[in-house]
């Protein structure tokens, strides 16, 4: 199990290494530079159930994991709405259109591609986007990462459920498509964004979410954006 972890750790960096060149705060030259700014957020259409068995070869496979889709919860508009609000008083922000699917996780090369190929303004200098994230399961302490906005289960002798964000900010030059920043939404202790739950809140199947399971969800959720995202900006030198 520690040797599976490690495994998982080494992929992860690598792949971060291989990413490109960035930082997770924006030089002063690019603050210069950067007058014009379109947010998009694609983080809060999907939420993800995900359980983790007792079964000791849990690290063999992928996990139990399920979506559903909850764009009606209009995470994205509330997530757009605020980073907008919080980037008026240092940059112009312009609207753009996009399709959410196109920019479903971080992946630096999928990203320039889809980067490239919005219909923005020429006016555009630069892309906020949140994205789905990737971090190390801080819940239950598995070997599988935990991704985007989701319900966590783990089964065993240390039982534990627990509502996620994992989830980053991506400055993209609009030009080039290049990621210039890239910053992981944390908590103030550098942790993952969650908390604990009851076991009363997970579902007999994603689809089967009670009308007070879905707002318990919606209100965690955006408790936990609420405590990372305006501290994740200012982190990065976006807003104050």
């Amino acid at each position: 199990m520690r040797l599976a972890r490690l495994f998982a750790a080494l992929l992860a960096a690598l792949a971060v290494s291989a990413a490109g060149p960035y930082t997770n705060r924006l030089a002063p030259q690019e603050l210069r530079r950067i007058k014009t700014v379109a947010v998009i957020s694609a983080v809060g259409h999907s939420f993800l159930f995900q359980h983790v068995t007792d079964t000791g070869f849990e690290w063999l496979g992928p996990p139990d994991a399920h979506f559903l889709e909850v764009s009606d919860w209009a995470l994205d508009t509330d997530i757009a709405q605020q980073v907008t609000q919080a980037l008026a008083t240092e940059f112009t922000v312009k609207p753009v259109a996009f399709v959410p699917s196109d920019f479903s996780s971080w992946n630096d090369a999928l990203l320039k591609r889809a980067a490239l190929d919005l219909n923005g303004d020429p006016a555009i200098d630069a892309y906020v986007f949140v994205l789905r994230d990737a971090h190390y399961d801080a819940i239950g302490h598995g070997v599988h990462d935990l991704g985007g906005l989701g319900l966590y289960r783990g089964d065993g002798a240390n039982t534990c459920y627990g509502v996620f964000a994992s989830y980053r900010i991506v400055v993209v030059d609009a030009l080039t498509g290049n990621t210039i920043a890239s910053r992981a939404a944390l908590m103030p202790d550098g942790s993952l964004p969650w908390l604990p739950v009851g076991a009363s809140l997970w579902p007999k199947t994603p689809n089967d979410l009670s009308e007070a399971q879905r707002a318990t969800l919606l209100a965690d959720e955006t408790r936990l954006i609420a405590a990372t995202l305006p501290r994740t900006l200012a982190a990065m030198g976006l807003a104050r």
